[in-house]
Parts: C-alpha cells; structure tokens; sequence
C-alpha cells in the first residue's frame, strides 16, 4: 500500500498523460499536488521501487513512464462495507439515504 504523496502523484501522473498526452513537468506537479520538489522526488523514487512507473534518478522527471496508473491490491467498492445493497431489487430504501 502506497503512502499519500506516492498515491496522489500516480493518480496526477496517470491522469495528466491520459488528459494533455504527455508527462508533467516538476513545477506542475508542485502545482498539482502541493508537494516541494524534494517530496515529489522522493515519492518518484517509491514509485520505481513499487514498479508503478520506470524512472532513472538522474532524467528529468518527464521522462518517466507509467507501469500501472492505480495502486494494487485496493478494494474500490464499499458500498458492501456500508451494508449498502443494489437498488433493483425494489424496495432498498438504503440507496436513498446513503446516496
């Protein structure tokens, strides 16, 4: 599992390459996500570590290239953790009040 910064840069990174088609720069992702050049660094070097992105330490960091855009071994759906079910089966009154 991932810790804040690392996390929040992978999801900027992977959205920003989807969205603009290329990699940010270290003044946009300071931008970005409120992190220094020195926490953003660092957090890149997890990301190489953890095989989510593949970066050498002495390129720039545009040059990086994303491996996996979101963190493993994530459960996504919590609706089952909020006793939330799905709303066809007709009369689930949990999908209006948790929603």
């Amino acid at each position: 599992m991932l810790d804040d910064t690392p996390r929040k840069l992978l999801r900027i990174i992977s959205q920003f390459r989807y969205h603009f088609r290329r990699m940010p720069n270290i003044k946009e992702l300071g931008r970005l996500s409120g992190r220094r050049p020195p926490e953003i660094i660092k957090a890149f070097k997890v990301l190489s570590a953890e095989n989510y992105i593949q970066w050498s330490v002495s390129m720039p960091i545009q040059t990086a290239s994303i491996l996996e855009g979101w963190e493993r071994n994530v459960p996504y759906d919590t609706s089952q953790e909020r006793g939330v079910q799905n709303g066809r089966e007709g009369n689930n009154i949990d999908y209006w009040l948790y929603h």
